[in-house]
């Protein structure tokens, strides 16, 4: 791989859409301990190797391949293991991105502060090379290419080690029950494993959001591009959705969505559909197209970045 360490602040952005980028480096074997305290806002992605990561007396596991936060003004030490070595390619941002990095829901300080990749991320990191190897090196496609290894990091992937085999089984679980009852405990029991170690795994995987708030945020998420995009009755999108009763639907969409499927329907379906019926792209509202509900605040929308992929 070929990513030197490449300083971009005096670059100019004439599109700034994204979080600028401060720094980039690649380290393909390093062999230290970091021991201190950042004042920027850091992105390290392993690739290879493991060790651990020290943050707030708190020893969290590193196994490539996983991606570390690391907030401004935490003490940290992390590093890989005794007498061994590990590849990071890091990504800085300054400390002025942190507000807006929070609010995208990719840098919460209540998260996990290492999270484990499912997906094969060459490609991405391809990118992010050929943009910085470019002969007229442009900041706002390298910012375009560090955001996109940010959000590749968080998709869905096919690694069938036991922690995301488990996190992935209860995605799909939850998604194939929207209209019914969710035992957590006998769920765990299932897949052999306690109701704590199961929500240990999940919390690595998607913060703070509960079983139940990823559920209504699908439920919501369909619920509104059926009543948008077609048709169809809504008693015949809710048995589609898995809710035998369609009352009981309808309770619950006004519940997560502040107003009727008809209401909703009135508002966004005759604009969707004619749109497309002029052969336009169709972009669900706001409200729909965020990812994140908590259980706790769902007549809240969260920041839209977080989860798209």
């Amino acid at each position: 791989m070929d990513i030197r360490f490449t300083h971009l602040s005096p670059y100019p952005r004439r599109f700034p859409l994204l979080p600028p980028v401060e720094s980039i480096g690649f380290l393909p074997c390093k062999t230290s301990r970091e021991a201190r305290v950042f004042g920027n806002c850091n992105f390290s992605f392993i690739l290879a190797g493991r060790g651990t990561y020290v943050l707030r007396g708190v020893e969290h596991p590193v196994e490539a391949p996983c991606v570390l936060l690391q907030w401004p003004g935490e003490p940290m030490d992390y590093g890989p293991v005794e007498g061994g070595a590990w590849t990071e390619l890091f990504l800085i941002y300054p400390a002025r991105c942190f507000a807006v990095l929070r609010r995208s829901g990719v840098f919460s300080p209540g998260d996990p502060p290492v999270r484990p990749i499912a997906v094969e991320m060459s490609a991405a990191v391809a990118r992010l090379e050929d943009r910085l190897n470019s002969k007229q090196l442009d900041a706002d496609l390298v910012d375009a290419a560090c955001w996109e290894l940010i959000l590749a990091s968080y998709a869905p992937g096919s690694r069938q080690d036991g922690r995301l085999h488990a996190v992935e089984r209860c995605r799909e679980h939850l998604r194939g029950t929207l209209g019914g009852a969710f035992d957590a405990a006998a769920f765990a029991k299932s897949l052999g494993m306690s109701l704590a170690s199961l929500r240990r795994r999940w919390a690595a995987e998607h913060g703070l959001q509960t079983f139940s708030g990823y559920r209504d945020m699908i439920l919501l998420q369909r619920s509104c591009r059926m009543l948008a995009e077609t048709q169809a009755p809504v008693k015949e999108i809710a048995a589609r959705l898995g809710f035998a009763d369609p009352y009981y639907f309808s309770r619950r969409f006004r519940q997560l969505a502040r107003c009727t499927p008809t209401a909703y329907r009135r508002a966004h379906g005759n604009r969707a559909l004619g749109k497309m019926a002029e052969g336009e792209g169709f972009e669900p509202p706001e409200r729909c197209r965020s990812l994140d509900f908590e259980s706790s605040t769902l007549n809240q929308a969260l920041p839209p970045l977080r989860g798209r992929l």
